[in-house]
């Protein structure tokens, strides 16, 4: 077979190119330090890349819904620590007023002592998380309780008109892929819902106390909220309770995401990442062998071909 003088032209053309693409690679890769830069540099590489981003997205989303719901639990067990507080206070009231010996001054001083414990209390259940009612189940735009000039208190919260089987109306803490943690919303498991419950036993409470027309009634009355109000306290002391393991489940979550994310990073790296003293030392044995390659095709090429290439 006879190698004209056009054959090795082309040869050579195709070589420099060859060689001038794997220059400009290897300088981009150096630049930006990075082996894959396009998905046509590795198709299976850049896959697993874009796999590894969407795990850091939903990873880096996990943990901030993981400490959004540990601020949730920590600022309920505040919350609920003072209405305890508050409850017990109104109890001591009770057992102390429920003697038939006290005096209607000092009854209408404690009157006015559980007024303020009731509205403190209605101040607690009405407590924000955010722009958010922590404690009116769907209807989180509104405050869940309200009460009249008599103390009588409501809740109001109705599921949507086209309920979610899923939804109950708590506050869901997406952990993981299908994995929530879910944190009671309803005030009624908490506070009762006017009608029975902490604000229905203060009221009580509060009418017992003022009842001046008819101190053996009232004193009875003042009596039949001791132990409802023992009770409030008891609910209130179980309701925090659950607290506990849920604060702990998104604890142990996110010591998971946080340990687990450096190891995606890893693999991510290994895939994308350049080694950058291999490449510099590729780049050098590339423009090596181009030099070379324009040194034979100045010998062996015609003068004006070499000149264009050049």
């Amino acid at each position: 077979m006879r190698i004209t003088q056009n054959m090795m032209s082309n040869l050579f053309v195709r070589n420099i190119q060859k060689q001038t693409e794997a220059m400009l690679q290897r300088q981009e890769q150096l630049v930006s330090q990075k082996r894959i830069n396009r998905p046509s540099d590795d198709p299976g590489g850049m896959a697993r890349v874009l796999d590894g981003r969407s795990t850091l997205v939903a990873i880096d989303q996990y943990v901030e819904n993981i400490k959004q719901g540990k601020s949730r639990l920590e600022i309920t067990e505040m919350t609920l620590a003072q209405v305890d507080d508050l409850v017990q206070q109104a109890r001591k009231l009770a057992e102390v007023n429920s003697d038939a010996e006290i005096t209607p001054e000092q009854r209408a001083l404690a009157a006015e002592k559980v007024k303020g414990i009731y509205d403190h209390v209605m101040q607690l259940a009405n407590s924000r998380f955010g722009d958010r009612y922590m404690f009116a189940g769907y209807q989180t735009d509104r405050a869940p309780f309200a009460r009249n000039a008599n103390y009588n208190a409501t809740y109001h919260d109705s599921p949507p008109a086209t309920p979610d089987p899923a939804d109950t109306g708590s506050f869901q803490i997406p952990i993981a892929d299908n994995v929530k943690v879910s944190v009671d919303a309803d005030g009624r498991n908490y506070f009762g819902d006017g009608a029975t419950g902490v604000f229905f036993e203060l009221q009580k409470l509060i009418n017992g106390l003022e009842n001046t027309t008819d101190p053996a009634a009232g004193t009875a009355a003042i009596r039949t909220t001791v132990d409802p109000l023992e009770a409030a306290h008891v609910q209130i002391m179980n309701k925090r309770s659950e607290g506990s393991p849920k604060l702990y489940r998104l604890e142990a979550s996110e010591q998971y995401w946080t340990h687990f994310k450096p190891m995606v990073m890893e693999a991510m790296g290994r895939d994308e990442d350049a080694d950058i003293t291999r490449v510099a030392v590729e780049l050098n044995n590339l423009r090596t062998a181009y030099e070379t390659s324009m040194a034979a095709a100045a010998k062996i090429i015609q003068r004006g071909l070499v000149d264009f290439l050049g």
